[in-house]
């Protein structure tokens, strides 16, 4: 997953996002949040989603996401 990637939801756990048909494009590298609060060490990157994901995150907003969530548009 790199920028410029096509991505998707997994269906596993976002089984509705996952056949809804948002798309979203990868923006970012893969990173770790630095934060001194912030507990995990997943993997994320920044997505611009072509639909709505909830009142604070409407389509066309920069959002991140866990990479083990998403899967690469074939």
């Amino acid at each position: 997953m790199k920028p410029g990637s096509l991505v998707q939801y997994s269906a596993y756990p976002h089984y509705e996002l996952h056949k809804s048909g948002m798309v979203g494009l990868v923006i970012s590298r893969p990173y770790v949040f630095d934060e001194d609060d912030w507990v995990e060490t997943i993997p994320v990157v920044d997505v611009i989603w072509n639909m709505d994901r909830g009142i604070s995150q409407p389509a066309g907003t920069v959002s991140w996401d866990y990479i083990d969530e998403l899967e690469v548009v074939p």
